[in-house]
């Protein structure tokens, strides 16, 4: 569904600008005022712009013109040009990364003309650049660029596939657009991008162009991050570093191209293979837990560039029962924005029945460790950003009866698994798929309901055995029997 309404959305676009562009010589207003046309804008000194127009109208009372700075609002009646004059000028900052947008109207007495299409003049600076290309999967392409300029409408992607012609304006995107996927379309071709920002009927030069052929995957073309969304990934790593260097060198190599801002782990035994893990990864940081059962602790490792950290600490340390590692909290914000993550390994095993009352029964020391959990949230962390997250050793699917996460689904208001999908889908995607079961969760509170929702926001699986020649007996043997679950949230500006 959002790839149908991304087309739709973007077939708007192409007839947006086309209608822009195909103005009739006498198009006129309600009123019958002609509407200005050929409207063109030029530097005419290093700090001047001057717009001009035609005007096909007889007792031209007046031109207004409007004007728009940057995303802000557009002015209206900003200036009065005298009727016989079809131009306007005013000072211009070609050093701004802010644009102005110009319109024009026709006034006749009391009456005006629509207004004419936008013109823009688009300094070298605003040019987007640093444009690179990724290959993700087997067939796609990821772009992504910094833009350089505030209050474009559009990003125009140009596409060249191998010797042929360059397909112009291939694909628009909303402004503010840092990134897009595209598929190749090729797989014995090398494919070649650049891309324009687009203000009105103005476009920007246009940035340098990029080229990539489809090849063999490896754990460099991993991908889940953004710029612009908050990440948290939950990953068991089954008695790090269990093949030492092998371990710590292939986890670091799929950290760095997943970027993601706050990974959660689990099993972590070793705490100089941790902190070698921590060295080799430049802007990220940790925290290792040391309490656990057995040594198999969890820890935190958290992006610099995007995270800032208040605390890190366990919780509820005397409830070694329910819970033989004490929960580890990460408190902080991305970007500014408060945020919760609490990172779990619950009791395994057990034969899929709750024996309420039973302390040894592991799916009741489940049950419990999810209602401790619960009441802690609601008395400590009441109307905060709250991610939960791990392996929980459980399935979320299981019927009500001898369900041990019933105390957060019996309060859909309140929580929600975010992973849900994920768990009644196919079992290719789930997490530990050696039994098979999808047993690595992330639960969210009511707080991120609606960031969730955002059509860019995701969870996924990441099935980094993909990425290897040797598929999963190679991660198995390399990193781990339990996949990353990862969730992507985008926050409302």
């Amino acid at each position: 569904m959002k790839n149908i309404l991304r087309h739709i959305y973007l077939v708007s676009c192409v007839l947006y600008l086309v209608s822009l562009t195909s103005c009739p010589e006498k198009s006129t207003g309600p009123d019958g005022v002609a509407v200005p046309t050929n409207i063109t804008i030029e530097l005419v000194s290093g700090n001047t712009i001057r717009l001009t127009w035609n005007c096909d109208s007889d007792d031209i009372s007046a031109f207004h013109i409007e004007r728009r700075v940057g995303e802000n609002p557009w002015q209206f009646n900003y200036a009065a040009v005298d009727p016989d004059s079809y131009s306007f000028s005013e000072p211009f900052n070609p050093n701004s990364d802010t644009l102005i947008a110009y319109r024009v109207r026709t006034i006749i007495d009391s009456d005006s003309s629509l207004e004419s299409a936008a013109c823009v003049l688009f300094s070298s600076k605003t040019t987007p650049n640093n444009l690179s290309i990724k290959q993700i999967d087997l067939q796609n392409f990821r772009l992504h660029w910094q833009d350089n300029s505030i209050g474009e409408d559009y990003f125009a992607i140009d596409k060249k596939t191998g010797s042929g012609d360059w397909r112009f304006n291939y694909i628009l995107l909303s402004g503010n657009s840092t990134e897009y996927i595209d598929k190749a379309g090729s797989s014995s071709d090398t494919v070649y991008y650049r891309l324009s920002a687009i203000a009105g009927i103005s476009q920007s030069e246009t940035s340098s162009e990029v080229s990539q052929k489809l090849s063999v995957l490896s754990l460099e073309n991993l991908y889940f991050g953004t710029d612009n969304s908050l990440e948290v990934m939950t990953w068991n790593l089954q008695n790090f570093p269990r093949n030492n260097d092998i371990t710590i060198s292939s986890v670091a190599r799929a950290i760095r191209a997943l970027d993601i801002d706050i990974i959660a782990l689990q099993e972590i035994e070793g705490t100089t293979g941790f902190y070698s893990l921590v060295d080799s990864l430049d802007h990220y940081q940790g925290i290792r837990a040391t309490s656990a059962y057995s040594g198999i602790n969890l820890a935190f490792l958290y992006n610099t560039n995007s995270i800032t950290i208040d605390s890190g600490y366990e919780i509820l340390e005397n409830e070694r029962r329910a819970l033989p590692r004490s929960p580890l909290v990460l408190k902080g914000a991305w970007y500014g924005i408060p945020f919760i993550v609490i990172n779990n390994h619950y009791k395994c095993c057990g034969d899929g029945v709750i024996e309420h009352g039973n302390a040894g029964d592991e799916e009741y020391r489940r049950f419990r460790a999810s209602e401790l959990l619960e009441n802690y949230i609601q008395s400590h962390f009441d109307d905060q950003n709250v991610i939960v997250v791990g392996d929980f050793n459980d399935e979320i699917i299981d019927h009500q009866n001898n369900n041990v996460f019933q105390p957060f689904i019996n309060q859909p208001d309140a929580y929600l698994f975010t992973d849900m999908d994920i768990a009644t889908g196919s079992s290719t995607l789930w997490s530990y798929p050696t039994w098979p079961s999808h047993i690595d969760h992330i639960l969210i509170s009511n707080e991120l309901f609606d960031e969730f929702n955002d059509t860019g926001s995701d969870i996924q699986t990441i099935v980094i055995d993909n990425y290897l020649s040797g598929g999963w007996n190679e991660y198995a043997v390399k990193i781990s029997d339990h996949r990353p679950v990862a969730l992507k949230i985008y926050f409302s500006e």
